[in-house]
Order: C-alpha cells, then structure tokens, then sequence
C-alpha cells in the first residue's frame, strides 16, 4: 500500500474531520497541552469557528495552522496538526512550533516527514529566521521527532507551562534558517 503524507493550510472543508480528530484524541492531546478545550471545540459548530479564526490569523501573520493528511490507495484522513504561533516579524522573523497526531497513527514516522514539509514552508515560503519548540522531558516521542528532523536542545526551563494544575518543566529547542538549508540543501522533502 502507497501511503503520501500531505501538509496543507487548514480550510473550512476540514470541520468534520478535525471535529472527529479532536473527539478521538481529547485525553491524549489534553495530557502535553496547557490549554484546555471547551465543550464548545468538540462540536460542529466550535470547529466551523476555530478554524475559521484560524484562516483569519493566518491572513493576520498571526499564526499559520496545518492539516497533516495520510493518503493511500483507499482513503484520505486527516490525521494531525502542524502550527506556527506567536509569530514575530521585523528583527526576530521567528515563531513556536506545536504538532499533534492522532494516538493510533504514532510510531510510523508520519509526524517526522510532516514536521520535514511543514519546515520546508516555514522557512522557504514564510521566511522565519528561527523556530522554537519546548517539549515535556516526559514527551519522549515528541522530542525524538525533533531530533530527527534537526532540532538543536538549547536549553531547560524550569516550570514554566502550567498544564492542568501543575507547572511543568520543558526542553527548549531550536531550528535556525541556517540549520535547515545546511540539512535539506541534498533532501527533496
């Protein structure tokens, strides 16, 4: 079976999906995240209005969010997310990564070879100098998929995301503008 991985903007078209994505996922994706979703978000309704805010935040240079789409020979299922947030232009032209995936699609190198597409647009097409990431120390998945990808560990910071009623500590990483086209310049992604 042929499987392709696609990494697109999210649109209007993705509701039922991402609504079916998050309602499947909302323990797993609850237990690395700070922010806790309304009832509202696991609804038809809160999907139409989140991803229509975020279509307008991306218009903004605000943040950019991305459907990680699994294709093969049968189907086409959105599987996780990419984003680019806090997005900061002028001098510093950098931003935070986030990526989630489904719990039943890890462990077969989709988020790696999405992390590697969505890289490629944040560096060729949106032009950002510097992207960061913190992960849980507990994430041990998470940061091996960066460290795949190229991510340089630059740091520790003490409890400094408060997820649930616990601030928790994370690994600082990093990607320059330099390190990527230094490891992509022989890779067609």
């Amino acid at each position: 079976m042929l499987e392709h991985i696609v990494v697109r903007p999210f649109c209007m078209e993705d509701c039922e999906e991402r609504l079916e994505l998050h309602i499947e996922n909302r323990d797993h994706f609850q237990q690395w995240s700070p922010y806790k979703r309304s009832e509202e978000f696991f609804t038809l309704q809160g999907q139409l209005e989140n991803i229509n805010n975020l279509i307008a935040k991306r218009s903004e240079d605000i943040r950019y969010d991305f459907a990680i789409y699994l294709n093969d020979n049968s189907s086409h299922t959105l599987i996780g997310e990419v984003q680019f947030t806090s997005v900061v232009r002028g001098p510093l032209q950098s931003c935070f990564l986030g990526y989630m995936i489904g719990k039943r699609f890890n462990g077969h190198g989709y988020m790696t070879k999405s992390l590697k597409t969505a890289l490629k647009i944040a560096f060729e097409e949106l032009y950002f100098h510097r992207v960061t990431a913190e992960v849980n120390p507990h994430n041990i998945a998470s940061l091996r998929v960066l460290d795949k990808v190229g991510f340089v560990r630059e740091g520790y910071a003490r409890k400094n995301v408060k997820v649930g009623e616990e601030w928790r500590d994370h690994i600082c990483l990093a990607m320059l503008e330099e390190d990527y086209f230094k490891l992509n310049k022989h890779e067609d992604i």
